[in-house]
């Protein structure tokens, strides 16, 4: 799909049971209870796991990117998808076979970075959870366009990738989100300087995005 700023359609992965009501667990909820009340032996599942690779811009017909705001210094750039910060800039994949593993690759406009991940389960037993998880403190960044126009290269201790990967029951529709460190920088000249997004503030501005470069989901393929 096109990249896009922020989509009108109501395309993320959802975070909360369709049937929720307030303080109320569904039939599905009391899955672990029931099994345990009954002591019926449960059986191993055997299955094995198939890779789907994306790349950055990430132009599959499965796969949604979401910017986010625009003038937010969200873009698309040699180092891959750059989003605005959660909840605004998202990048979403649906799989016709349940996913059940994620790895996200990138780096960090100032690290450290995170990433968010947040799922759609096959089956909503999950009643005060959801699926949703967090991954903290990812080493490695790009190199800010400045200092790479004055010769700074990924020979810097801090130029590096970093990645993300999740375990999750198994799901129809991922949804991630990332941001990096929450930096305060003096721009010296907010009108022209090529790096000033439109949220700055006069001459301060910041740069806490995170840049997806590969995204690897795992589906589930049964062992007959």
């Amino acid at each position: 799909m096109p990249v896009t700023y922020l989509s009108d359609e109501n395309i993320r992965a959802p975070i909360r049971n369709p049937k929720r009501v307030p303080g109320k667990i569904t039939e599905e909820e009391l899955e672990v209870l029931r099994l345990y009340r009954s002591g019926a032996e449960q059986r191993v599942e055997r299955y094995i796991v198939e890779v789907h690779e994306y790349w950055a811009p990430f132009n599959y017909p499965n796969v949604i990117v979401e910017l986010g705001r625009e003038g937010s210094g969200a873009e698309v750039n040699m180092d891959g998808v750059e989003l605005d910060i959660p909840p605004f800039g998202a990048i979403t994949i649906t799989e016709d076979e349940p996913i059940v593993s994620v790895t996200v690759i990138g780096s960090a406009c100032v690290a450290p970075g995170y990433i968010l991940l947040y799922a759609e389960p096959i089956e909503w037993k999950y009643p005060r959870t959801g699926v949703k998880m967090r991954i903290d403190g990812l080493w490695g960044e790009h190199i800010l366009a400045d200092l790479w126009r004055v010769g700074i290269d990924e020979g810097y201790r801090k130029a590096g990738l970093s990645s993300a990967h999740f375990e999750i029951p198994p799901s129809r529709r991922v949804t991630i989100m990332a941001g990096s460190g929450m930096e305060v920088d003096w721009n010296p000249d907010p009108v022209s300087h090529p790096q000033n997004p439109k949220v700055s503030h006069k001459n301060y501005w910041n740069d806490p995005h995170y840049c997806i470069r590969i995204i690897r989901i795992g589906v589930k393929k049964s062992i007959s």
